[in-house]
């Protein structure tokens, strides 16, 4: 088994389940370096000051064929490998980052659609997370796109 550290959708226990029956939430986790941000759906990019968080499951290979479907791999995200902080320890992971030229986003930030940011709302408190690191990044792409709305006015 493999570990994927989750920080979208995924987070969600039932979602993840039911797309990947084998897999089994393992851990808490955070991904320093990285902070999360919306191009209509969840993404990581790099900051030195931020962590993103997220959880660990174990994953099957049959699970992350399963995920690489899910996540339209390569053309909307791309696997990375990453390191992790867990209270166990650092702990080597995969986990997807959208593609540098990912058809739906094409490098603007865009606030997401109620119901995926619900499974994501839902995920957060499945695993005991802070969900005001998501209500920021979330109100973040919300006033990023309120202001390129003003600006083209």
């Amino acid at each position: 088994m493999s570990l994927y550290f989750a920080y979208g959708s995924n987070l969600w226990k039932r979602g993840m389940l039911t797309r990947c029956p084998q897999a089994r939430p393992y851990l808490a986790a955070t991904l320093p370096g990285h902070r999360l941000q919306f191009q209509g759906f969840a993404n990581v990019i790099a900051d030195a000051a931020a962590t993103v968080s997220g959880a660990l499951y174990r994953v099957t290979p049959a699970c992350q064929r399963a995920l690489d479907a899910y996540e339209d791999v390569p053309r909307l995200y791309v696997r990375k490998d990453v390191t992790v902080e867990t209270a166990e320890g650092p702990k080597a992971c995969f986990t997807y980052v959208m593609a540098a030229r990912a058809p739906s986003a094409p490098g603007a930030a865009a606030a997401p659609e109620a119901a995926y940011y619900g499974e994501i709302a839902r995920g957060y408190n499945d695993w005991k997370l802070d969900p005001a690191v998501l209500r920021s990044a979330r109100a973040r792409e919300s006033k990023r796109r309120e202001g390129s709305a003003g600006a083209r006015g």
